[in-house]
């Protein structure tokens, strides 16, 4: 028996159609019409800061080396052997002189160049039309785009994207503090799989409705500044620090009321470029990076999607490379005090994530709404849907679709 679905009277862009977060053909048409498309955040420079120092990850759902030569310049490269296609590497990050494939000891430089092929002359045979046998030349490496900006470093699978610095536009400059410093150091502090379509993360982090809802800790701790949608989809969230309001409001948070003191620490080492005037930021960028910045600590989350119903989230912290082990250690627990797997407000979303992802399983609701205050690209209150609706519009327009909906619905 076919249900009867009603739609809501509301337009098109106040409303998605709940398929797009688990309909398969659509999760694949992602990769082609969108991730392979923008350029996708890897890693800070300082966590490749030196020669030889690579991270080997998925970007995109590509496989894919990003190193320092031995020049210090970037590179970039899919992670495939060019003779049977294994990985050629499989530590998550280290430092390399050269890249060896397990399988037949192929062996890669820095820049990608084919340097060894054991028993390599084997291949001069009569059917090879290099009477030398393999062309290096011809086997090396396969390069990905690769370029940094405010020391974020991204890849990119498309020559026809502008630069990455076009791309980031508006929202690269609000990232120069504190990234973009030299004594900004960066890593990764925790990784996450969620039961969760990767789309839910973009929207809950442009979602100002749920901040003093479902994290009653922010209420008067970090009240909200004006927001703006950027150049190419991304959207920046100017933030206040009160952490004094929030030891006096009648929801004080519990680890602040046991220790008042931190409220003092966190407040004493700001990172660099960071100010008491503008001590707080989150910036989206299109489509899915979160970067969150809370005057002495930071945030980024990074989305690997496994699946239409699976995302590992990455999420680094940092300091800079002067911190001494008494501010490392302030910084660490502002860090935790946010963002740990045992407190603060991630947990919290990523259980309103993974309640959702089930409840749009139903058959019987088609559709939720975001239709949450008048349209803008701008607005002193955190809690309408324009960011959200900013990144549905993004999305429809790499996706080739007039609605948020399946491509076919």
């Amino acid at each position: 028996m076919a249900l009867r679905i009603a739609k809501p009277a509301l337009p098109d862009d106040c409303l998605i159609d709940n398929r797009v977060y688990t309909d398969e053909r659509l999760y694949r048409a992602e990769f082609d019409k969108l991730f392979l498309r923008v350029w996708s955040f890897v890693c800070h420079e300082s966590e490749i800061a030196n020669p030889g120092d690579f991270i080997a990850t998925i970007a995109a759902g590509q496989p894919i080396i990003v190193c320092r030569n031995q020049d210090g310049a970037l590179r970039a490269f899919y992670n495939t052997c060019r003779h049977r296609a294994a990985q050629v590497e499989r530590e998550r990050c280290g430092n390399r002189r050269a890249f060896t494939c397990l399988y037949h000891l192929w062996v890669y430089d820095l820049d990608g160049r084919l340097t060894n092929i054991p028993q390599g002359e084997a291949y001069k045979t009569t059917y090879n039309p290099n009477p030398n046998g393999l062309d290096p030349v011809e086997f090396g490496l396969v390069p990905v785009r690769v370029e940094s900006h405010a020391r974020l470093v991204f890849v990119c699978f498309d020559d026809a994207t502008p630069p990455l610095a076009d791309y980031l536009a508006e929202a690269g400059d609000v990232l120069m503090n504190p990234f973009g410093a030299p004594d900004t150091k960066i890593w990764v502090q925790h990784t996450k799989t969620l039961h969760a379509n990767w789309k839910m993360q973009p929207e809950n982090s442009r979602d100002g409705y749920h901040a003093p809802l479902l994290h009653k800790r922010l209420r008067h701790v970090s009240p909200p500044r004006p927001y703006r949608n950027l150049t190419n989809g991304h959207t920046v969230q100017l933030m206040d620090l009160d952490y004094e309001a929030g030891l006096k409001s009648r929801t004080v948070d519990p680890v602040l009321a046991e220790n008042p003191g931190l409220a003092r620490q966190f407040m004493a080492h700001p990172m660099p470029g960071m100010t008491r005037d503008n001590p707080s930021y989150v910036v989206t960028l299109f489509p899915d990076t979160l970067i969150l910045v809370r005057y002495s600590t930071v945030l980024i989350e990074r989305q690997t999607p496994n699946g239409v119903r699976e995302t590992t989230i990455e999420l680094r912290g940092g300091g800079t490379i002067n911190d001494s082990p008494e501010i490392a250690d302030i910084r660490e627990k502002h860090w935790r005090y946010y963002w740990s797997e045992d407190a603060g407000n991630l947990p919290e979303d990523w259980e309103a994530w993974e309640a959702q992802q089930k409840g749009v399983e139903s058959a019987g609701v088609r559709y939720t709404v975001i239709a949450r205050g008048e349209r803008g690209m701008t607005g002193v209150r955190g809690a309408d849907d324009n960011r959200i609706r900013w990144f549905w519009q993004n999305w429809r327009a790499y996706m080739g679709a007039d609605q948020n909906a399946p491509l076919d619905a």
